[in-house]
């Protein structure tokens, strides 16, 4: 039986859908609004949304789950946003971090979250929006005004990787030295530095909460008009030994008569040069999503089992739990 007090991180890779639609766009060119892209070295360019984008949408989803946000107390002057810095109070603070212009107290965040990149080159397809002044009681003969948004069908692949030692564990540095121990937490000097860390159950709430957002993510902007479902369709879990992420560049794919093939070489080969570090590794596919859906289960097995993306989210939930 694996050793949980040794594991140090979770590392998670996941591939979102986009039917259409610009998740978090660049900047504006004219009437036209841009997508965010990166160009490739062979001159080509692919979509992507930012990881900023994607931490926004994980807090708004954890506040639908009932968490209460930090910006709630947050105090704002001019441009200058000072956070309230109780990372014991307020999940947000503990898993992406603060900065505290006024006091110089600041906590990296354990959750490191990639971009979200597409897999396919950008096409150059526009969306046409017009408003017409007709509506606002002028005549038809007034004209309106028209705007473009580029657009996108792709797949994305998107990965995050987890401190599990630091998930409910502040040091004075991040948030002073507090006169009190605060309420949940209790205090712990190391080499001359204290730390208040939270029960393990409350780490364990927390956890679980982030995948719990994962799975029902959706958000960033247009979505009055170009909502779509981030939720994965592939779910990739590893709880490690080691702070690594494992599956940044191990997710592949082909589009073959109408049809997403992923490619299980990369995949396998990341998880064949991690395997000594490898705890828990836990799969999440949708049924239905991939042409080579058979080759998959049978290739993956072999490290770990493979669920739904609903029930792998549930195993992860459980896996952490044991933390």
């Amino acid at each position: 039986m694996s050793n949980l007090q040794a594991s140090k991180a979770v590392a998670l890779g996941y591939l979102m859908k986009v039917s259409a639609g610009n998740i978090n766009a660049s900047h504006t060119e004219g009437n036209v609004m841009v997508a965010k892209k990166v160009t490739l070295p062979d001159g080509s360019s692919v979509p992507y949304f930012s990881g900023q984008a994607q931490r926004r949408m994980l807090r708004d989803r954890m506040e639908e789950l009932g968490f209460t946000l930090s910006e709630t107390s947050a105090l704002v002057s001019g441009q200058e946003v000072t956070p309230p810095v109780r990372p014991w109070e307020f999940i947000d603070e503990d898993l992406f971090g603060y900065l505290d212009p006024s006091g110089g107290r600041r906590r990296t965040s354990p959750v490191r979250v990639s971009a979200a990149v597409g897999l396919f080159p950008f096409q150059g397809d526009r969306d046409l929006g017009t408003r017409s002044f007709e509506r606002f009681g002028q005549t038809m003969e007034a004209g309106g005004n028209m705007f473009e948004t580029e657009l996108y069908a792709n797949l994305f692949k998107g990965n995050m990787l987890v401190e599990l030692d630091r998930i409910g564990i502040f040091s004075d540095l991040e948030v002073g030295k507090q006169k009190e121990v605060p309420e949940g937490a209790e205090k712990m000097e190391k080499n001359g530095r204290q730390f208040y860390i939270l029960s393990a159950a409350e780490r364990q709430r927390r956890l679980q909460a982030l995948l719990e957002a994962l799975g029902l993510l959706w958000g960033g902007g247009r979505t009055a008009r170009m909502l779509s479902d981030l939720s994965p369709r592939f779910l990739a879990y590893a709880r490690l030994k080691v702070k690594h992420p494992v599956f940044l560049e191990a997710l592949q794919a082909r589009f073959v008569e109408g049809s997403f093939y992923l490619n299980p070489e990369p995949l396998l080969g990341a998880l064949e040069k991690f395997k000594n570090y490898q705890e828990t590794i836990i799969f999440g596919l949708e049924s239905g999503f991939f042409g080579n859906e058979a080759e998959i289960r049978q290739q993956l097995q072999d490290y770990g089992p493979v669920y739904t993306v609903h029930g792998a989210i549930a195993k992860a939930k459980e896996d952490l739990g044991k933390l």
